[in-house]
């Protein structure tokens, strides 16, 4: 089954992010413990940060579903000059291995090159080694990593990944 995207601009939406992100969260950052899983998911994905993030006009929201089941959402940043930043891109264990993710970077180059744009990146973990084989299928190259505090005393390792067309 073909995935679809719907732009999120309402508040059952959001909501909906929110709830999506703290069991993704858990799912997905496994080397984590469950509690700091769902911090993460608390502090960077509330209703509150993803309602501003919307409206602010800088990042793009979207649901991911698998006919009428909603089985992830991704971000896109509009606000580096030049690039777009996937800034989000999870998915429900059940909906992982099935090119969902790929279709989405290709949509967003696409959207990308559109609006005139040369560069598409993300940001992962980098000892997320499911996430980092992601970025190598869909061609993008190791830019950099550097430590970033996520929560107070947990500090992360996070590797940007860029692909570059122009």
């Amino acid at each position: 089954m073909k995935p679809t995207y719907k732009q999120v601009t309402k508040t059952r939406y959001i909501e909906q992010i929110s709830q999506l992100a703290e069991e993704i969260f858990v799912q997905h950052y496994t080397k984590l413990t469950p509690k700091v899983a769902r911090a993460l998911a608390e502090k960077y994905q509330s209703d509150i940060l993803t309602d501003d993030e919307i409206h602010s006009g800088t990042v793009n929201y979207f649901m991911i579903y698998l006919g009428s089941d909603p089985v992830g959402y991704f971000a896109l940043d509009l606000t580096p000059t030049g690039a777009m930043c996937l800034s989000r891109l999870f998915l429900l264990e059940k909906a992982r291995g099935q090119g969902i993710g790929r279709s989405i970077v290709a949509y967003a180059q696409k959207l990308a090159e559109g609006d005139g744009r040369s560069r598409l990146y993300l940001r992962v973990w980098a000892k997320d080694l499911k996430a980092e084989g992601f970025c190598k299928k869909c061609r993008f190259r190791k830019s950099e990593t550097i430590p970033m505090e996520v929560l107070p005393g947990v500090t992360l390792d996070i590797t940007t990944w860029e692909k570059l067309w122009r």
